[in-house]
């Protein structure tokens, strides 16, 4: 390939989040609320999660479960990566759909990365729809979505009970935090502080740090953050408030540091991702590079 361009694309539904994204370089730390599919097109990347680190070829998915904090490095020369973002609800729903549901389960990715040509080449023909953009592209990416969802089940997800975990609108969550996590998700945009959440579970703040931390994985404040740059991506594609506004509406006292977060969260600026949602962003990379 003589010459390559860089490329961001972005769709955004209240049941899923596609993002395809070609780089000269690519950076990305994150913990998403919900399922992550990360699939490489083109390039190599390293990923690092829960202390294992392991590199991701062209045409390797890392199948990440909620709230799994990961860091991806691009390696030397560009990479393109497909990434879908699947709101537990819309697991949860699909379960019902294929008769899977009973109480007191969840659903987890048996392995972390694999290699599938099949969810692959999905992802490959959700990146072409939304280039294209052409009439009930909407449609089309809805059953592409419905197609990974059934492919996942029928190969990669798997069954674990756990009588302590109940479903939310949040998706499943341990009984014991169910109160703090609602709490959270209604006041993500205050200054919330350890002291609050833990008072909406009823704990005491140390006991509620150390038994967030055990059964979610992370610091109550990493959730914290994780909601709010979730609640921004949303008011970047649905509304026309000013970068600004939007740091304030989810809890970000500085524009600096909401645009730094946000970076590092999904590898583009708030700016980048709003045009990235409308049109796709093309440049020339140098010839030759790979």
């Amino acid at each position: 390939m003589s010459e390559l361009s860089t490329e961001a694309l972005v769709c955004t539904t209240p049941r899923y989040e596609l993002h395809c994204l070609r780089r000269r370089s690519l950076a990305l730390t994150a913990a998403p609320t919900g399922y992550t599919i990360r699939c490489i097109l083109h390039g190599c990347m390293r990923l690092s999660v829960s202390g294992e680190v392991v590199e991701l070829h062209a045409g390797m998915t890392a199948l990440l479960n909620p709230v799994a904090r990961h860091t991806l490095r691009s390696k030397q020369g560009s990479v393109e990566m497909v990434t879908v973002h699947l709101h537990p609800g819309l697991i949860a729903d699909m379960a019902a759909r294929l008769r899977l549901t009973r109480i007191g389960q969840e659903f987890t990715f048996r392995d972390r990365v694999v290699a599938d040509p099949h969810l692959a080449a999905l992802c490959t023909s959700a990146r072409e729809e939304l280039r294209r953009r052409g009439i009930g592209h909407e449609v089309v990416l809805d059953a592409l979505v419905d197609h990974i969802l059934v492919h996942l089940f029928r190969h990669h997800l798997m069954v674990r009970r756990n009588l302590d975990l109940e479903f939310s609108r949040f998706g499943f969550v341990d009984r014991r935090l169910r109160r703090a996590i609602e709490f959270i998700h209604a006041h993500y945009d205050e200054d919330v502080r350890l002291k609050d959440m833990a008072r909406a579970a009823f704990l005491s703040a140390f006991h509620f740090a150390r038994l967030f931390k055990r059964l979610v994985g992370m610091t109550p404040h990493a959730y914290l953050m994780g909601v709010r740059l979730e609640k921004a991506a949303r008011l970047l594609v649905t509304t026309d408030l000013s970068m600004l506004e939007i740091s304030h509406c989810v809890g970000y006292a500085s524009q600096s540091h909401f645009t730094k977060a946000f970076k590092a969260w999904t590898g583009l600026t708030p700016r980048e991702y709003r045009q990235a949602s409308l049109k796709p962003l093309l440049a020339p990379l140098p010839q030759g590079e790979e």
